[in-house]
């Protein structure tokens, strides 16, 4: 691993523990995309202060390999949380559902049966499957977060070309 690759890691590794913490905490989690996305421009924005030194080198690669790396680490940090709060999370799906029940008629049918099966199968290969797919959608919105950071906080670019234009006299319309 290269130093320019160093530089993004802790800011990913900063900002994913802290979207994988609030993602995983009850009740914050229905925001989880939001914690994961904002993840990103964290990621980014720190990522650009450690450039500070030589901020002109820092681009929108970067950027995007920060937030893809902190929406990784943010999947890693919230299935670890959420092994111990599996059976709340079901105890929460399943007033959920049984309050869609009441007011839907088409809700999900023989959803507590549903429920009872998920109920101590939290397997190895469950675990692994969610890291998969939590990590895939994770990256995915780490990656716009990092590039909207990016945006937010890119560093300027040399000097700006502030000449200005003159307009020639003949082209404007006297009077008005």
């Amino acid at each position: 691993m290269n130093k320019r690759e160093n530089d993004l890691l802790m800011p990913a590794l900063i900002a994913g523990a802290l979207a994988g913490i609030i993602s995983s905490i009850p009740f914050f989690h229905c925001l989880c995309c939001l914690w994961v996305l904002a993840s990103g421009v964290l990621a980014s924005y720190l990522a650009i202060n450690r450039y500070s030194s030589h901020p002109e080198t820092f681009n929108s690669g970067d950027a995007l390999l920060a937030g893809v790396l902190a929406g990784i680490f943010a999947a890693i940090i919230s299935v670890i949380i959420k092994i111990p709060l599996h059976e709340f999370y079901l105890n929460w799906t399943g007033r959920f559902l049984a309050a869609i029940s009441r007011f839907a008629e088409d809700s999900i049918p023989d959803w507590e049966s549903w429920l009872e099966t998920a109920r101590g199968r939290q397997t190895p290969l469950n675990l692994l499957l969610d890291l998969l797919l939590t990590s895939i959608i994770y990256a995915v919105l780490g990656a716009i977060g990092g590039l909207m950071g990016f945006s937010l906080f890119k560093p300027a670019t040399g000097a700006k070309n502030e000449t200005t234009i003159v307009q020639n006299p003949g082209d404007s319309q006297p009077g008005l």
